[in-house]
């Protein structure tokens, strides 16, 4: 494969149980040491998420063309990431889409020039704050807004009914065992959160993870990442108990020491485990 400082890979498909949604797929790259993909998806006529800015723009272009441009269409993001946010430009140029998220973001500055090469620096839009906690498609769904913070403070997930399918964003963690937070993140909150996506994962509510894509077995999915961090929650507070105080020696204690990428860029790429230590002893003061 070589080489990619900038994989644009983006495709898209209906698979069998979405009901005719859009499940489109994107993916960011570091300097080709690994490769993280993401998911969004195109409910009728509102883009739930658009993906990162360097996905393929002219693959993205090709999707844009068989949409109807005679809809309204709604853009609504569950948090303004650039991995989240990155084609909101695109489809509000192409598409006269009404952007809306749960806060307000001035620019991209935040972005790096590390994480420019991985997921890319979005081009800047205009958008609104979530006027309603349901919006109607053209096509009868509804899609219910459901705050779920801690990966930001403004995440949300989105429940599309009837079909019972929620898109829960960057909710649902990666790692069983998180180790490493983004720019504020809040350990315990999104543990929360969690909690409150298994009551509809138990409940048979299907899911689609921005960064898992279609979730076979979601309570199994959601349970271990509750499971993991409050296990992550429980030894951190041991550690404190018995008497150390030091951020940096409490996580080398719960998670060894840190991987060298996180040592050496983790301001760079927003990830970093004093963040995740640090989070948690304020979240069970």
């Amino acid at each position: 494969m070589g080489l990619k400082l900038k994989d644009r890979r983006f495709s898209y498909s209906q698979p069998e149980g979405l009901n005719g949604i859009y499940l489109c797929r994107y993916a960011g790259t570091f300097f080709g040491l690994w490769t993280i993909n993401g998911y969004f998806m195109v409910v009728d006529n509102f883009f739930l998420d658009t993906g990162n800015p360097n996905s393929s723009y002219k693959k993205f272009s090709q999707f844009i063309s068989k949409l109807d441009h005679s809809a309204k269409w709604s853009v609504l993001n569950t948090h303004l990431h650039e991995d989240h946010c990155g084609k909101n430009h695109l489809v509000q140029k192409k598409l006269h889409a009404e952007v809306y998220a749960r806060d307000k973001v001035e620019d991209f500055s935040f972005v790096s020039r590390l994480m420019d090469h991985g997921w890319g620096r979005p081009r800047m839009f205009t958008h609104n704050i979530f006027d309603r906690t349901v919006y109607d498609t053209d096509k009868g769904r509804r899609i219910e807004v459901i705050p779920t913070p801690g990966h930001s403070d403004d995440h949300v997930a989105f429940r599309i009914m009837p079909d019972n399918i929620i898109y829960s964003g960057d909710a649902i963690p990666l790692p069983v065992k998180k180790r490493y937070i983004t720019t504020g993140e809040n350990y315990i909150a999104e543990i929360e959160s969690l909690k409150k996506l298994l009551v509809f994962a138990e409940n048979g509510s299907r899911f689609v993870s921005a960064h898992h894509g279609i979730v076979g077995d979601p309570v199994k999915l959601i349970s271990d990442r509750i499971d993991g961090m409050t296990s992550v929650v429980r030894r951190v507070r041991d550690v404190r108990d018995s008497g150390i105080n030091n951020v940096d020696e409490i996580g080398n204690r719960v998670f060894g020491k840190p991987d060298i990428i996180y040592r050496k860029l983790g301001d760079s790429i927003r990830c970093r485990q004093d963040w995740t230590v640090q989070s948690i002893l304020d979240g069970i003061k």
